[in-house]
């Protein structure tokens, strides 16, 4: 399950937010830094100087979900480590995660972002996951709490560019021509005939 929109940083940082607020949701570094414990963040916070960070990715995750995180430590090899300057990280893994992805600005414009979670389906088809954890998760739960994400999303935003909803603050720079939207291919520019408010 996974809806697309246009969102600046500040507009993620929001979705994050509500993603806090909900009932037992917790929010974790899915890569931790260099070195160095992943994180865990209940509350708001704690959070904004992980947003956006390039090489931790965040996942939200309730233990109503089931699908108990995993640990799984890299050790880099010699060749890295001379690289990166660090000996290795932890990943936490679970297909119960709810994930919010800014891709890269595309050409100078604001490319989409991404919200979604595994589906059941797709899950048992494609993942990575044992059958006795896929077993472990509350689809339904999951299903439920990304549907009212992908519902609060729609409704906070004041446009559309074609379907895909224009979050508050990408509105309001799109508007004020600071940023254009990648359009996938093309760079939408305001105003624009496939923007409706």
């Amino acid at each position: 399950m996974q809806m697309t929109f246009f969102g600046t940083r500040s507009d993620i940082a929001q979705a994050w937010r509500w993603l806090l607020e909900t009932s037992g949701v917790k929010v974790c570094e899915e890569y931790s830094r260099l070195d160095q414990e992943r994180r865990w963040f209940s509350s708001w916070e704690e959070l904004p100087e992980s947003i956006g960070a390039p090489d931790h990715g965040l996942a939200a995750w309730s233990e109503d979900f089931g699908g108990q995180p995993e640990i799984k430590s890299i050790v880099f090899d010699e060749a890295t480590r001379r690289q990166l300057g660090a000996s290795g990280r932890t990943v936490l893994q679970s297909p119960a995660f709810i994930r919010i992805r800014q891709n890269n600005d595309q050409q100078g414009c604001l490319a989409h972002s991404t919200m979604g979670c595994w589906g059941e389906a797709g899950a048992r088809q494609r993942s990575i996951y044992s059958e006795h954890v896929l077993n472990s998760v509350d689809w339904k739960k999951l299903s439920k709490t990304t549907a009212a994400m992908a519902r609060r999303i729609k409704k906070e935003s004041p446009a559309r560019l074609r379907s895909y909803p224009i979050m508050p603050d990408a509105w309001r720079r799109f508007k004020a021509r600071e940023i254009r939207l990648w359009n996938w291919g093309s760079e939408c520019s305001y105003p624009s005939e496939l923007v409706s408010e």
